[in-house]
């Protein structure tokens, strides 16, 4: 039922997901060829072949168990494709540290639970050009999920999200997300992008990601900012002077929420235990863990 189920199967489930790939590997080898681009849709097709998954959406279906899909192909599946030809074993080479190399944890089949009603993916020990690979690979699946049942509430949120739409992304991945802003509120979701770095929020293409996001996001909420991103604002969200200059002056817990046009300053008031356990300032840790030495001493 697509109105339950978000969109038919009528399109091709593996041309969605190899769409998806090509994002991926772009991310991974930022310089590749337009000829490798064909080499690597070809290769990609051929691993997805080797499991029996074609086109046909019905070949996804595992026959002996009909409520499955069948297993679908790692990364080493597509590793073992790629180093078959003179042609693609550059991408082979450097695809190899995801398969057998420090980031071989990107080799496995995905293991998450997302049946807890909040879900948190941590990819904090992930640096560099992997961070931006992971994030992609993470909200690619969380976007999957979301897009199952229309009926359902829920809630995806991103942080840092400037990785996937600045400079040390490309367009094709900036244009996944600029999507996912677009069109959750059609599968009965919200999205929520945060970020710390304007510079880099606006970076790829003259902030046409940024401010896309912006644009298709109905509530707004700026925190303390320096003169610089405070200007930048003020243009993107009209702001007037004095909002600017409260914007550079807010303290810890203030801030600007605009939203139909309407500016208001708030100030944001936590309980005690939402703070206790979002708080890093040293000295509020220290005096929460001395709380629990006290209790746990009776």
């Amino acid at each position: 039922n697509e109105l339950l189920d978000g969109p038919s199967m009528d399109n091709s489930a593996l041309a969605g997901k190899i769409q998806k790939l090509h994002i991926f590997f772009s991310l991974l080898i930022p310089d590749m060829t337009h000829e490798e681009r064909q080499l690597l849709d070809e290769a990609l097709i051929k691993t997805y072949a080797k499991k029996g998954i074609t086109h046909k959406n019905e070949s996804l279906i595992d026959p002996a168990h009909p409520d499955r899909y069948k297993p679908m192909p790692i990364l080493e599946d597509v590793y073992d494709i790629l180093m078959e030809s003179d042609d693609t074993k550059r991408m082979a080479h450097i695809l190899n540290r995801l398969v057998h190399g420090s980031a071989s944890s990107f080799n496995q089949q995905t293991n998450v639970d997302l049946t807890n009603k909040y879900t948190v993916l941590d990819i904090s020990e992930l640096t560099g050009d992997l961070l931006t690979v992971g994030m992609f690979t993470v909200l690619d699946y969380v976007w999957d999920i979301a897009k199952e049942n229309r009926t359902e509430e829920k809630a995806i949120f991103v942080d840092e999200v400037w990785q996937l739409i600045g400079a040390s992304s490309n367009r094709l991945a900036a244009e996944f997300v600029l999507e996912i802003a677009k069109i959750i509120r059609g599968y009965g979701g919200s999205a929520v992008f945060a970020t710390q770095d304007l510079n880099d929020f606006f970076a790829l293409d003259d902030g046409k990601y940024g401010k896309g996001i912006i644009n298709n996001c109905k509530t707004k909420i700026v925190l303390n900012m320096e003169d610089e991103e405070a200007q930048r604002v003020k243009q993107i969200l009209h702001l007037s002077e004095t909002e600017v200059m409260n914007i550079t002056h807010f303290q810890r817990g203030n801030g600007l929420i605009s939203t139909n046009n309407n500016n208001i300053t708030v100030e944001f008031k936590a309980s005690a235990l939402e703070k206790e356990l979002i708080t890093t300032d040293r000295q509020e840790l220290l005096e929460i863990l001395e709380r629990h030495r006290q209790k746990a001493a009776g």
